[in-house]
């Protein structure tokens, strides 16, 4: 069964810029708001399950979200905003967000036989869900009227860096979620995804984990609008 799509956001201030439009509590797809990761929690499962987002701030990153884990029942995420560009520097807008989800098997195997609702037989990838967020913000921009700078076309996405460990997913803590080729821009995106039924010797709280590092919409933003500029890829 093809997950079911339950992305939704609300309507902007015509006019009004993207900077400001976040001061005054945006939401996505322009702005790293406090469901970002529930959101992506519903994409990647397919799910219309509510989601309890469980936010971290700058530097809690190797203390509380390191050792947080994300939960089946209740369905619970956790969030990390990173505000490092790749050369170290720090920005006043978020750079990469960190999400810890679950896999739709074990949320599905974690509800209660009598709860009605919808789960989708396996996972998407984190890539299908930095290709909704790049169609959400191209659109939204379009129908604001804003400035591109880069067109859909000059943006493609490197292959995900996929790992099989917790610690290989949260190191480096400033990954490079952007880069610049040429005249293009390309995406980078890490994922963790740890099956349920797995025959690996790893604690019980790992399995049936799909966590993501991704570019934040405010980074994009200002990427697509050429409000800044792309490094190229760090070695």
């Amino acid at each position: 069964m093809k997950a079911p799509l339950f992305l939704m956001f609300v309507g902007l201030v015509y006019g009004a810029s993207i900077d400001a439009y976040a001061k005054e509590g945006g939401t996505y797809p322009l702005v790293t708001d406090d469901a970002f990761c529930a959101r992506v929690q519903q994409f990647i499962a397919g799910t219309d399950l509510a989601v309890e987002n469980v936010l971290y701030g700058e530097g809690s990153y190797w203390t509380t979200f390191k050792k947080s884990k994300p939960l089946a029942q209740p369905l619970t995420t956790h969030q990390y905003a990173g505000y490092q560009l790749a050369n170290g520097e720090s920005a006043d807008f978020p750079v990469s967000i960190a999400c810890k989800m679950k896999t739709a098997e074990r949320i599905l195997t974690a509800q209660p036989a009598s709860e009605n609702f919808t789960i989708a037989e396996e996972d998407r990838a984190c890539h299908d869900w930095q290709a909704q967020m790049l169609d959400d913000v191209y659109q939204v921009l379009a129908e604001r009227g804003e400035a591109i700078a880069v067109p859909r076309e000059r943006i493609a996405a490197d292959d995900e860096e996929s790992v099989s460990i917790g610690p290989f997913w949260l190191r480096p803590e400033i990954y490079q979620v952007a880069y610049s080729e040429g005249d293009n821009l390309k995406l980078r995106i890490k994922g963790l995804h740890v099956e349920y039924r797995r025959f690996m010797p790893v604690p019980d709280s790992f399995m049936g984990t799909h966590y993501c590092t991704m570019i934040a919409p405010e980074y994009l933003v200002k990427l697509v609008q050429g409000e800044v500029e792309a490094p190229a890829l760090q070695e």
